[in-house]
């Protein structure tokens, strides 16, 4: 699917699963579930495609930087909370481990080590050393990449390092069902934070 339906997909799922009832659990949720929808993505290179992940990588810098701000608009600042549950010893670990999986998903090829449930296992491993309040958006947001890029026609490799791909063929990246998903996933983003809003 492409970026734009992976991020609102992501928010979506995030928010309707955690039911964040403060600023600070909305922006948090909206924080990692944005970045877990885009880093499988670490792994185009080609042309055509990386314009999609381009605009996708601004959108979601987008979301995030709006986010920060939304939360800290309200009475409980995102920021602090954020910061008091990192783990200030830690943060080095976090991203020296999120910079060696980044570079080993670059190198790898497009859907193979960074489409896996591996990576993204240790991807959260490296988000909760660096902020252990964004792990749970995080892993909703990375896991419904690999399970909404499951539907189209080109295979991943979920259990990297076997080798075996799956996929189950009913679409294209770029077709129809991506556009009834994104926007889908745009109105579970709304519905998730309107019902979280009104809580």
């Amino acid at each position: 699917m492409m970026s734009k339906t992976h991020i609102t997909m992501g928010i979506g799922a995030s928010l309707l699963l955690l039911h964040p009832h403060t600023a600070a659990g909305i922006s948090a949720a909206i924080i990692g579930s944005t970045f877990g929808a885009v880093i499988p993505d670490i792994d185009i290179k080609s042309t055509r495609v990386s314009r999609d992940t381009l605009y996708g990588r601004i959108i979601a810098g987008a979301v995030i930087t709006a986010a920060v701000f939304w939360g800290q608009a309200q009475p409980v600042m995102l920021l602090r909370k954020i910061l008091e549950a990192c783990i200030s010893n830690t943060l080095l670990m976090g991203f020296l481990l999120m910079s060696i999986l980044c570079a080993a998903g670059r190198i790898s090829g497009h859907r193979n080590f960074s489409h896996s449930f591996l990576f993204c296992i240790l991807m959260g491993a490296a988000i909760y050393l660096l902020c252990p309040a964004l792990l749970p958006g995080f892993s909703i947001g990375c896991l419904s990449h690999l399970l909404l890029d499951c539907l189209n026609k080109k295979p991943l490799r979920l259990l990297y390092p076997i080798k075996a791909r799956f996929c189950v063929k009913l679409c294209y990246s770029d077709g129809i069902a991506n556009t009834v998903l994104l926007w889908v996933g745009l109105a579970l983003s709304i519905y998730g934070i309107a019902a979280a809003w009104l809580k």
